[in-house]
């Protein structure tokens, strides 16, 4: 197998910039003239091509693992993964940091083969697809996530608007007073704006008399339109249990969008229209349990913390559900808690 990141000569665990510039580095020293080189930059594009994306990467990173476990990394390469460059000196295969190889001495050796490992045991899949199944690709999960999210934030804007309908019919003497606590606000506001162009004009004037009135009148709508906006918060608060409603049904809707389909047909709106299905680890159905289990961690949770972060809550939680990305068996953190896994039919 060829070794691309010792072709390059950067670490297994080099950023993109540092592959890029290895990258241009190496073809920038080719002979593309002769047909050693032209194979030597068809090599060094491939490598590129592989590093570069992070799916790719994330694949050969776990073949590589395998290789290393197995001692055939760089067995295919007939001359180890080498490229010659125009002075007629070549890469003898050691991984080396920075844009230029160098030989690697046994400490780090034994370092790099440890992180591989490491990385082998995390990145790895340790689970098969049932028979006439595979794990999806990641651009499928992706869209189906994508359509699964903007369903819910259908369902949360609906439940929004329902609260604030309920709100205007039951405390309709609460509604017309933030509103007009709004309006007087608003003006106060542009009367501070007015103010506020009034004192750079007497600056630029030199007039120190009228400076001084104008920036009276500013601090004193800069206070109005704080206590308005205190008077204001306070009439908000008594609807309060109005909108903290709306969000407990917003929760309990994306709740069974979720868990209700999937544990009759193991899909969801956006698993169906990309042909994905939600099993046990096992290959056995989800059922109701494994899907409440399953969608029942990520809406308490999220539920939880947008109590403490409001809306920094979700992008919280959508990084532990797309840790699938990053798994061998394309598990979210979800998924590994229920024991469950995403896969496709094989023919897709």
């Amino acid at each position: 197998m060829d070794d691309y990141y010792s072709l390059l000569g950067i670490d297994a665990d080099a950023s993109v910039d540092d592959i890029r510039g290895a990258y241009r580095v190496r073809k920038d020293g080719l002979d593309t003239a002769s047909d050693s080189g032209r194979a030597d930059a068809a090599k060094l594009n491939k490598a590129w091509n592989v590093l570069s994306d992070p799916y790719q990467r994330g694949r050969y990173d776990e073949q590589r693992s395998l290789a290393v476990e197995e001692g055939t990394l760089g067995a295919d390469d007939g001359d180890g993964g080498a490229v010659t460059t125009t002075n007629g000196s070549a890469s003898n295969g050691a991984t080396g940091k920075g844009l230029r190889a160098t030989a690697r001495n046994s400490r780090q050796a034994r370092q790099q083969s440890t992180r591989e490992l490491r990385d082998a045991r995390t990145k790895a899949a340790t689970l098969s697809p049932p028979p006439g199944t595979k794990f999806p690709a990641p651009k499928q999960r992706i869209i189906a996530m994508v359509i699964d999210l903007l369903v819910i934030i259908v369902l949360v804007s609906g439940s929004q608007i329902l609260a604030s309908h309920v709100a205007k019919s039951q405390k309709p003497e609460v509604v017309a007073t933030i509103n007009r606590f709004n309006d007087e606000i608003t003006a106060t506001n542009k009367q501070k704006s007015d103010a506020d162009k009034a004192v750079s004009a007497d600056k630029k004037a030199n007039n120190t008399a009228q400076q001084a009135i104008d920036q009276k009148k500013s601090d004193d709508a800069k206070a109005k339109a704080k206590d308005l906006t205190t008077q204001r918060d306070t009439q908000v608060s008594k609807l309060n249990p109005y909108y903290l409603g709306s969000i407990i049904i917003a929760f309990i809707l994306g709740f069974l969008y979720l868990a209700v389909p999937t544990a009759l047909t193991g899909r969801t709106l956006g698993k169906r229209i990309q042909h994905l299905k939600v099993l046990r680890e096992d290959g056995s159905p989800l059922g109701w349990r494994g899907a409440v289990t399953r969608f029942g961690l990520v809406v308490l949770v999220t539920f939880v913390l947008y109590l403490l972060l409001q809306q920094i809550a979700g992008v919280v939680v959508l990084f532990g559900v797309t840790m699938w990305m990053r798994n061998g068996n394309m598990q979210g953190l979800h998924d590994r808690f229920a024991h469950t896994i995403v896969v496709t039919d094989a023919a897709d």
